[in-house]
């Protein structure tokens, strides 16, 4: 378990995620800027992947975001873990609306941060996130992530071509403290 200000991160577990994280992927809003179609996926591929990320794996940690009082309101995961170059994606669902541009994405990046540079002595974390997703940008930036560059026309998804950012982290900007609370 690992701890915010605002969440506790927790591995996942397919007896208690499955039907929220469902929910979550069937959402049309919730999954605007997670580059897929909502109901895609069913229940079953759903708790088939949870149950693969619940086990011990070198390229993939997926976590439960959970509030201080326990209320689970996400998911979050570092994949692509690069054991040579030291290097991973991070990837982040706030599933339950009420909790979306409050803080609680920063939050959770910023701990993603911390645990992949001092737990998995990572040297670059980086992500992809559609341009259009002005409040993750802002979340992004607030946790120390920086635009590289823009990827143009890079998802297909809802009838559309969107282009992406790409964002990193390096790990000397992490020890010179930049994107910490």
């Amino acid at each position: 378990m690992y701890k915010g200000t605002l969440v506790q991160l927790r591995r996942v577990d397919p007896a208690m995620d499955t039907d929220d994280r469902y929910r979550w992927l069937s959402d049309l809003e919730g999954t605007r800027f997670l580059g897929m179609r909502p109901a895609l996926v069913s229940k079953e591929q759903v708790r088939k992947y949870l149950e693969k990320c619940s086990a011990s794996t070198d390229d993939l940690v997926e976590f439960g975001i959970c509030t201080l009082d326990g209320r689970h309101i996400g998911g979050c995961c570092l994949r692509e873990l690069h054991k040579t170059a030291h290097s991973a994606e991070i990837g982040i669902l706030i599933g339950e609306p009420e909790f979306r541009g409050k803080g609680y994405g920063t939050d959770v990046m910023r701990l993603l941060v911390k645990i992949g540079f001092e737990q998995f002595n990572l040297n670059r974390i980086w992500l992809h996130v559609d341009e259009s997703n002005i409040a993750g940008i802002r979340a992004y930036e607030k946790a120390g992530f920086t635009k590289e560059g823009l990827l143009r026309q890079s998802g297909y998804a809802h009838g559309s071509y969107y282009s992406s950012y790409s964002m990193s982290i390096l790990r000397e900007e992490y020890e010179q403290g930049k994107g910490r609370a």
